[in-house]
């Protein structure tokens, strides 16, 4: 078999030439009022809704620090954090690439990746819908789990949050926390330290996506009455029964949102993509 040629030093030059150049002209200056974090935002931006591709390497510090109209130090302290965020990788001799984020980042992500992303493109309805599951499963699985472990005191906290939230119906962000705290109360009542932890990523939606939160908690006046018919299931102890009643309750839920909002049809149109895709393998 004959051998092709190897592609000469100078064509290759070419091709890093051209990659660079097209990746730069994604970029423009950024304002300069947060400055890291602005920067920090932008490629994060960028890299979670897939402009900039895994493996793909990003330009040279001086190249980047001129397109986006910052220092240095200053992308450098940006670069750290998407680091620290398993966003980028930094490698001896070869500069910074972007990493495969759906192997290395966290739960996190997956809100950072919704808000990047516009609500009309699929992607978007995708994630939704993968936080919506997420949602349905830990729920489900914290109550099962309560139904077992919960104390009196476990209860009663929840009980107190519970009574709270009718005073938050008129503030979706202040609902949304203290269904935060519910939920912490119940995972507690689990005695499942993972779970928490799980909870740590989504307790920050309030704060980091009040737009997406306000929307998702749209009727608080109806689902307010819904702490009480959890702990109902929780008093009653039976696992398999309260698993089983949260998950087809939320599902209720979250396809009457995606109905009310309009993403029925597109959802539909979704899924059909992707048996088309998994018949296709």
């Amino acid at each position: 078999m004959k051998k092709q040629p190897r592609p000469s030093q100078t064509t290759q030059t070419t091709k890093a030439t051209n990659d660079s150049d097209e990746t730069l002209a994604i970029f423009g200056p950024v304002a300069r009022s947060s400055v890291v974090d602005a920067v920090a935002d932008r490629l994060r931006g960028e890299i979670l809704a897939g402009r900039l591709a895994p493996g793909s390497r990003l330009p040279s510090e001086r190249e980047l620090s001129l397109a986006l109209g910052v220092n240095r130090l200053t992308l450098r302290a940006a670069l750290a954090r998407l680091e620290a965020m398993g966003l980028v990788t930094k490698r001896h001799g070869s500069g910074t690439e972007v990493a495969p984020w759906r192997e290395r980042a966290g739960l996190e992500a997956l809100g950072m990746v919704i808000s990047s992303l516009d609500p009309h493109e699929p992607a978007w309805l995708d994630l939704l819908t993968s936080l919506l599951e997420i949602r349905r499963i830990l729920a489900a699985e914290a109550v099962a789990l309560a139904c077992d472990r919960h104390t009196t005191e476990d209860l009663e906290v929840m009980a107190r949050i519970a009574s709270e939230q009718f005073s938050r119906v008129h503030d979706a962000i202040a609902y949304a926390r203290g269904d935060v705290a519910f939920q912490r109360a119940m995972a507690r009542a689990a005695g499942n330290v993972g779970i928490e932890l799980i909870l740590n990523s989504i307790a920050r939606f309030p704060e980091e996506h009040p737009g997406l939160v306000a929307s998702l908690y749209d009727r608080r006046e109806e689902a307010v009455h819904f702490y009480g018919a959890v702990m109902d299931l929780v008093r009653a102890g039976n696992g398999d029964a309260a698993r089983i009643a949260v998950k087809t309750a939320l599902r209720a839920v979250d396809d009457e949102w995606l109905r009310r909002h309009g993403y029925v049809m597109a959802r539909s149109a979704l899924a059909s993509a992707s048996a088309k895709k998994a018949k296709d393998r």
